[in-house]
């Protein structure tokens, strides 16, 4: 899920009550921020449920720059590094006897520029499908007043779940494919060449498989640039569950490196 917020207060009320649902269902709790850890814990300490669960050791409270593993020497996260270290945190949590993971992050300091960005996205990308089937989940907090609307979008469209309104949702599936979900028109089509073509560059196997049974409407020129990308990446983009309307597109663009893997009719 992810979470965006003008201010510090407007996060916490939200992160206060995704902790407790956490916490009742026996998973393993860390709060993230940028601070301190003698500050952060000030933060929760404010919540009185949350204090009791703080004062008996239940929530593990970690500067950002801690819980997310970085480059040498910068701030910008290394993807590969933390994710191997989300997977460990997971198994551990698990080994111990909890039912899973729950974070709550702010990670607006590590996504502040578009080298921060653009490794944060290969992070999400990447962790999305490395946990599809583990029992992990996350509210991401982004600060609307330090990042801006199109670099918080960015980082929004990559969940299921955001309190943003986005004109589309590229986030993976449970099977680890990824499912594509709402509007695609010129408008968005920076957003979706960006995400997309992180993802694009991902895949192992030279294929991109988007389940599309949500996406209410792309336009023929944005099909086209999808085809043009996957080219560009030496890649084939198969669109799942296409609806009809697409599926005919599909049929009648001069497309090379995107197509429909479902039935033809005639």
């Amino acid at each position: 899920m992810c979470w965006a917020s003008t201010s510090r207060t407007e996060l916490h009320a939200r992160a206060a009550q995704y902790l407790l649902d956490g916490i009742t269902a026996g998973q393993w709790i860390e709060y993230v921020g940028t601070g301190s850890t003698e500050g952060l814990r000030a933060e929760l300490a404010e919540h009185e449920a949350l204090n009791e669960v703080l004062t008996s050791g239940g929530i593990a409270v970690t500067p950002v720059e801690d819980f997310h593993a970085l480059e040498t020497g910068n701030d910008t996260v290394d993807p590969e590094a933390a994710v191997t270290a989300r997977i460990a945190a997971t198994k551990q949590a698990l080994a111990e006897g909890y039912t899973g993971f729950r974070a709550v992050v702010d990670a607006t300091a590590v996504a502040i520029t578009p080298q921060q960005r653009a490794a944060f996205v290969r992070f999400e990308h990447l962790i999305e499908h490395a946990t599809s089937a583990l029992p992990v989940t996350a509210l991401c907090g982004h600060n609307l007043a330090e990042l801006g609307d199109t670099a918080t979008a960015e980082l929004a469209c990559l969940h299921p779940l955001t309190n943003l309104e986005v004109p589309f949702q590229l986030f993976a599936d449970h099977d680890g494919t990824l499912t594509l979900t709402g509007t695609i028109d010129q408008t968005c089509a920076e957003l979706l060449t960006h995400a997309l073509g992180t993802a694009a560059a991902l895949a192992p196997d030279h294929k991109v498989t988007l389940n599309a049974r949500a996406l209410t409407f792309i336009e023929p020129d944005r099909l086209l640039a999808l085809d043009h990308l996957a080219r560009e990446h030496d890649r084939t983009i198969v669109l799942r569950n296409a609806p009809p309307a697409v599926t005919r597109l599909l049929q009648q663009l001069p497309l090379t490196h995107l197509t429909n893997d479902a039935p033809q009719h005639t």
